[in-house]
């Protein structure tokens, strides 16, 4: 027996007081903002839903193009990326309109397939950039600068002399060059640290634009990753570099000839451990060519989709986990009763906050599209980067 559930959108104006409080609550005189860009922040929200609308109204999905879906997912990582950017960052309207541009081109146009559709997104932008900001802010937005987090320099500690990560700030790139001497920097760190998988990898613009959305994407709570490209194009090396960037463990499974679902379970349970128990920001690369049964991708839907995998851990395990993460629930959430159930949803809260999933996937794998049917979490509860 099947139920049928069809669940509409909700209307235009339901999503706009959704949106809308959210930008109001953020762009205060209270968390700093300056009068002019608490004026024009409430412009965002409109704007965002016209330009949404028109995506998924003219940019359909077809049989090549199968992942042309726009749903309130997007929507919603487009104000998530602009509320990454610290208020003392964003002091005036040309900025603010900047990082909205970035986020709506980040996340519309980046998973599209032809740069036909991603030129439309540039001009569908500036056009209701025109239309809610003004022709003279349009006119100075038209090129999209790029913003990052990973611009500081390190910092050392004044009684140890230890060096401590760099604060990670999302703010403006200074300058391609700027970026890629930072990108370098990390690099060499990366290869001083682990001498056993050195990459030498040379930072091609398009390198560095692919480094900056990975980034991006593994630095937001909950922000996994779909990198589609062919064998070769440095999927796996870019994000082990934005991993190291972002100061999260970048972990990948190793496939033998008897790896199986035990196995993978036995991993998972580490991750699990590592994000959700101790809460260390965490990358799981997963590739295609590690799909040794399709099965694997049903364990990784269950984590985008809920973050429970059935049957990956005993009740006396489970309860354990959560005794660990008492004292953090407590402090987060003073107020909530402290029962099981309480505990566990802080923990798998905390897990999928933590555990960031990135896909390397190649477009020319004949079971591709089929998958995008069967596991439908793997392909939109992810950003694409296409």
């Amino acid at each position: 027996k099947f139920f049928c559930f069809n669940m509409t959108l909700p209307s235009v104006r339901s999503v706009d007081n959704i949106y809308g409080a959210i930008i109001r609550a953020r762009f205060t005189a209270k968390a700093g903002a300056k009068a002019e860009v608490q004026a024009m922040a409430p412009k965002l929200v409109p704007a965002t839903i016209g330009l949404w609308d028109k995506v998924k109204t003219k940019l359909l999905p077809t049989p090549q193009r199968f992942h042309y879906v726009f749903n309130m997912r997007e929507l919603s990582r487009v104000f998530q990326g602009v509320m990454e950017a610290p208020m003392e960052v964003v002091k005036t309207e040309a900025l603010l309109i900047n990082l909205w541009k970035h986020e709506c081109t980040r996340v519309f146009a980046d998973k599209l397939a032809r740069q036909m559709d991603k030129d439309l997104i540039d001009q569908w932008a500036h056009s209701y950039c025109e239309e809610y900001f003004g022709a003279e802010h349009a006119e100075a937005t038209k090129d999209t600068q790029w913003w990052c987090d990973f611009q500081r320099d390190v910092m050392e500690d004044e009684e140890t002399g230890e060096e401590l990560p760099a604060p990670k700030i999302y703010e403006p790139l200074q300058s391609m060059t700027f970026g890629r001497e930072k990108a370098y920097f990390y690099l060499q760190k990366f290869n001083d640290a682990f001498p056993a998988k050195v990459m030498n990898l040379v930072l091609f613009n398009d390198a560095m634009m692919h480094t900056m959305r990975i980034n991006r994407v593994i630095q937001m709570s909950r922000g996994s990753l779909m990198l589609v490209g062919v064998g070769g194009s440095g999927k796996q090396s870019l994000t082990r570099l934005s991993a190291f960037m972002s100061g999260h463990m970048c972990f990948q499974i190793t496939i033998t000839k008897n790896y199986n679902d035990n196995a993978l379970f036995e991993d998972l349970r580490g991750l699990y451990v590592n994000a959700g128990q101790k809460g260390n920001p965490t990358t799981f690369l997963f590739t295609d060519a590690e799909i040794k049964s399709e099965g694997f991708l049903e364990y990784m839907n269950s984590i985008l989709a809920t973050g429970e995998v059935a049957g990956l851990f005993q009740k006396d395990e489970r309860d354990g986990m959560c005794a660990e993460v008492r004292n953090d629930f407590v402090k987060d959430r003073p107020g909530q009763d402290e029962n099981l159930l309480n505990l566990y949803g802080y923990f798998l809260d905390r897990l999928r906050d933590n555990l960031h999933i990135v896909f390397c996937f190649s477009p020319v794998n004949a079971k591709f599209p089929i998958r995008a049917q069967k596991f439908p979490a793997v392909f939109s509860g992810v950003t694409i980067d296409w």
